[in-house]
C-alpha cells in the first residue's frame, strides 16, 4: 500500500507537469488554439503509457485533442460541460474529476486546468489511462498482494482486480467484499476492518488515503497470504536452523580452542607446583578472565613462597631457642657454686648432706643435657624442680618450700623440658633475693574451659608492671658479661611457636605482694599430641 501511494504521488506530479507545460508555453497574443495541437500530440506520444488523451475543451464543448482518435470525438459534447465549468471555478489549481465513463477514453478520471489568458476561455484536460494504471499497480505488488484496489471517497472502483470480487449489479463500479460493499468501506472511519468473503472465509480490509488524488488505497488480505507467509517462515526457519547449527559448531570450536589452550597451560603449571617447583610464574598479557586468573595464581604462589619463608624463619627461631636452652642447661656458675657448696659441707663434716646433693646435682645435669626438643611429662618437670630447690636450699642454707596442687590426670600432661625451672628460678632471684630468703613457692596445674593453666606463685617482693613486661621480651634480660639469660622470654616464645599466638606466659605482680607466672596451653594438645 505504501508503494502504491508513492506511485500515485509521482504520477500526479507527472500529470501536473504536463498541464503546467501547456499553460506556461501558451502566449495569448501570439498563439491560437490551432497552434496547440502539435504540442498536444507530442505530449500524448511521450506519455502514452499513462494517459489516453491530452486536449483543450473550448467554450462550445468541442475539443482540440492530441490523440489520433480525437478527430472522431472533437465535435461538441454536453458531457464535457461539467468538467469545463468545474475547471473555470478553480482557475488557479488543478481539478480532479470523479471517475466516469467517457465516450472517447472509457472509464477514466480527468485532470483539468484553466488555460490562462485564453479568449474565449478554454480548459486543458488530461484523461488518465486507468487500465494502464491498473497494470502498473499489479506490477509493483507481489503475488500474495494481488487483491489491491484504488477507490474514490464514494467507494467507486478506479483501478485494481480481485478474483471473485466483481462490480455489483446495477451499481457503477462498486464492489462487494462479502457482507461489506466498497461504499460501506469508504464511509467507515476504521483503517482496518475484518469481514468474510462470499464463501464465508475471513478477510481483512485495510485502507490508506492518498492526499494527491484524494483516493483510497484498499488492501484485501485472505488466509492465503498468511499461509504463504507461514510456508516462507518455515523455509526461512529451516535455513536459519541449519545456519545456526553450523555457526554454533564453528563458534563452539573457536571457543574450545580459546578456552582449552589456556586451561591446559594452567594445568601444566599446576602440575609443576604439585611437584614442588614453587618458582613457577605465569606471564600473560591477556585482559580477560584468564589474565585475572593468571595474576591471582602468581599472587598465590608468591604468598605460598612468603609463607614458606616465614615458616623457615620460625623453624630457625625455634632452633635458636632450643640451642639457647641447651647452652643454658649447663650453667658453669651454678655448677661451680654447687661444687663449692659440697666442699663446704664436707669441710663442716656434714657428710649426711653430701650424697643427697650429689644425687640431686647429677639428676639435674642429666635432665638438662637431654634432647631439648623432646617433650616430658609435667611430673618429670616437677621432679626436676624439687632437685633444683633442694640444691638451692643447701647452697644458701635457707628453707624455700614448694607446694604442688596438680589436678588429677594432668601429671602426664606433655610439656617442654625445662619449662618450670626458669620460672621457679625467677621466683628465687626476684622474689626471694636470689634464694637468700626463705619463702613459699606454689605450683598449680588445672583446666579452665579449653585450656590448661600452670601457675607458679611466690610470696616475694613482687615487681612493677614494666619489669614484669620486660621479662617476656626476648633478649631484654642479661646477666653479667652481657650473656643472654634463658628465662621467661624463651619459654614464652616456645609456647607461642608451638601452639599459636593465643598461648604463652602472663605475669601478674605488684610490688610487695608477690608474683604469679601463668603458662597457658591448649587442652587438646594433651589428647592429640600425635595429630
Amino acid at each position: 500500500m505504501s508503494k502504491v501511494n508513492q506511485y500515485l504521488s509521482v504520477t500526479f506530479s507527472s500529470f501536473q507537469n504536463i498541464l503546467f507545460s501547456i499553460d506556461s508555453t501558451f502566449i495569448p497574443d501570439r498563439d491560437s488554439m490551432a497552434t496547440l495541437k502539435p504540442n498536444l500530440q507530442k505530449l500524448v506520444e511521450l506519455n502514452q503509457d499513462f494517459v489516453t488523451n491530452v486536449y483543450v475543451i473550448k467554450q462550445d464543448m468541442s475539443i482540440i485533442g492530441g490523440s489520433r482518435l480525437s478527430v472522431a470525438f472533437d465535435e461538441p459534447r454536453e458531457e464535457r460541460r461539467a468538467l469545463y465549468e468545474q475547471a473555470l471555478n478553480t482557475e488557479f489549481s488543478t481539478v480532479i474529476s470523479k471517475p466516469y465513463m467517457s465516450s472517447s477514453s472509457g472509464w477514466t478520471v480527468t485532470l483539468l486546468k484553466y488555460l490562462h489568458g485564453s479568449q474565449p476561455k478554454v480548459v486543458i484536460a488530461l484523461d488518465i489511462d486507468l487500465q494502464a494504471m491498473n497494470q502498473n499497480l499489479l506490477k509493483i505488488t507481489r503475488d500474495d498482494l494481488a487483491n489491491l484496489f484504488i477507490m474514490d471517497q464514494q467507494g467507486q472502483l478506479i483501478a485494481g482486480e480481485g478474483i471473485g470480487y466483481n462490480p455489483l449489479p446495477g451499481e457503477n463500479h462498486s464492489l462487494s467484499f462479502g457482507n461489506m460493499t466498497s461504499k460501506q468501506l469508504a464511509a467507515s472511519a476504521e483503517p482496518t476492518i475484518r469481514s468474510k468473503d462470499h464463501a464465508g472465509k475471513p478477510i481483512t480490509l485495510s485502507k490508506m488515503p492518498n492526499s494527491k488524488f484524494n483516493w483510497l488505497i484498499v488492501s484485501l488480505n485472505t488466509g492465503v497470504r498468511l499461509e504463504n507467509a507461514e510456508l516462507k517462515l518455515q523455509r526461512y526457519s529451516a535455513y536459519l536452523i541449519v545456519i545456526g547449527v553450523l555457526l554454533s559448531a564453528l563458534v563452539a570450536s573457536a571457543i574450545t580452542r580459546y578456552i582449552r589452550s589456556p586451561l591446559l597451560y594452567l594445568m601444566n603449571k599446576m602440575k609443576l607446583i604439585r611437584l614442588g617447583h614453587l618458582d613457577v610464574n605465569i606471564t600473560w598479557s591477556r585482559k580477560d578472565e584468564f589474565g585475572q586468573l593468571a595474576q591471582t595464581f602468581d599472587l598465590m604462589i608468591q604468598q605460598i613462597r612468603g609463607l614458606l619463608d616465614n615458616l623457615n624463619a620460625s623453624n630457625e627461631l625455634k632452633r635458636e631457642l632450643e640451642i639457647q636452652v641447651l647452652q643454658s642447661q649447663i650453667n658453669p656458675h651454678f655448677l661451680y657454686n654447687t661444687l663449692g657448696c659440697i666442699s663446704n659441707v664436707v669441710g663442716l663434716e656434714q657428710y649426711d648432706k653430701v650424697d643427697p646433693m650429689i644425687r640431686a646435682l647429677i639428676s639435674t645435669l642429666e635432665y638438662g643435657i637431654a634432647e631439648a626438643s623432646e617433650k616430658v611429662t609435667l611430673q618429670e618437670e616437677l621432679n626436676n624442680v624439687r632437685d633444683y630447690i633442694f640444691i638451692q636450699n643447701i647452697r644458701y642454707n635457707q628453707k624455700v618450700i614448694v607446694q604442688e596442687f596438680i589436678e588429677n590426670g594432668l601429671e602426664q600432661f606433655p610439656v617442654f623440658r625445662l619449662l618450670l625451672q626458669p620460672i621457679v628460678e625467677n621466683s628465687l632471684f626476684h622474689g626471694y633475693s636470689g634464694g637468700r630468703k626463705s619463702g613459699l613457692i606454689i605450683i598449680k596445674a588445672y583446666t579452665q574451659g579449653e585450656q590448661i593453666l600452670i601457675d607458679v606463685i611466690d610470696e616475694g617482693v613482687g615487681m612493677s608492671a614494666s619489669t614484669a613486661s620486660s621479662l617476656l621480651q626476648r633478649g631484654s634480660v642479661k646477666t653479667k658479661g652481657s650473656r643472654k639469660r634463658i628465662g621467661l622470654a624463651n619459654i614464652h616464645q616456645r609456647i607461642k611457636l608451638y601452639y599459636g599466638e593465643s598461648y604463652g606466659l602472663t605475669i601478674v605482680s605488684n610490688e610487695g605482694n608477690g608474683t604469679c607466672v601463668r603458662a597457658v596451653f591448649p587442652w587438646l594438645s594433651s589428647g592429640k599430641e600425635e595429630e
